[in-house]
């Protein structure tokens, strides 16, 4: 999904310096088609939620709730640089899944199609903390175990949601992963086919010629794109 661009934040930089109007409608642009993608995201969220249970969690697991509403409301976009990861990148533009249901019902079973595994009865104190209680059988800690009494609650949970769709086409660019899968935003990313990206970088690429114009007399300015 991702497009490696040279220069993208100075080049941002040098539009809001030189051509102010010129940055305000690639702004507009970019987001006009993002706009496209989060729309069709959004109406893949189904109005109920696909399990009763989902949809009354209560006390701290109150946020991971599904509401559709909500769900909705966390797809969104951005046309704002994020900061710079690990790796020095940053993201000029993206899509995002803010609630917690959201990125339950996006991701799930792409660790393990099957659920995690149940979590064994392992020795340890129960009934009290600071060494009160007594010393019995309780439920292993750590992540990517469920805990529930019902051994096949992630499968079941799983197979109760659509499959899960790869944004990345066998034709695309880049490497193919599990995190490339999903049922909102990646399922309409697959469904776009690559225009909103071609699009995005087109619009970058017209307004980096617009902008190397502008400053030709102060040396010229080069925002390549790659990939």
């Amino acid at each position: 999904m991702p497009v490696e661009l040279e220069n993208g934040v100075a080049l941002r930089k040098a539009m809001r310096e030189y051509t102010p109007e010129l940055a305000k409608e690639t702004q507009k642009e970019i987001a006009g088609h993002l706009r496209k993608v989060t729309s069709e995201a959004r109406g893949f969220v189904p109005s109920t939620s696909p399990l009763s249970g989902w949809s009354k969690p209560v006390g701290i697991w109150e946020y991971r709730a599904f509401n559709a509403s909500d769900i909705k409301r966390g797809i969104g976009y951005s046309t704002s640089p994020s900061k710079p990861n690990k790796r020095g990148f940053r993201s000029l533009a993206s899509i995002y899944n803010k609630s917690a249901a959201g990125a339950i019902y996006e991701t799930a079973g792409r660790l393990n199609a099957l659920g995690n595994p149940p979590a064994r009865r392992v020795a340890g104190w129960t009934g009290g903390a600071f060494g009160k209680g007594e010393l019995g059988q309780v439920w292993e800690s750590g992540k990517g175990v469920n805990k529930s009494a019902n051994p096949n609650a992630g499968r079941q949970f799983i197979n109760a949601l659509p499959p899960l769709v790869d944004s990345q086409q066998s034709n695309s660019a880049g490497r193919r992963t599990r995190k490339t899968k999903g049922r909102l935003i990646f399922r309409a990313w697959a469904n776009d086919q690559g225009k909103t990206t071609a699009a995005v970088v087109k619009a970058i690429q017209a307004a980096n010629m617009q902008v190397v114009k502008k400053v030709n007399a102060r040396g010229e300015v080069d925002f390549r794109s790659k990939g």
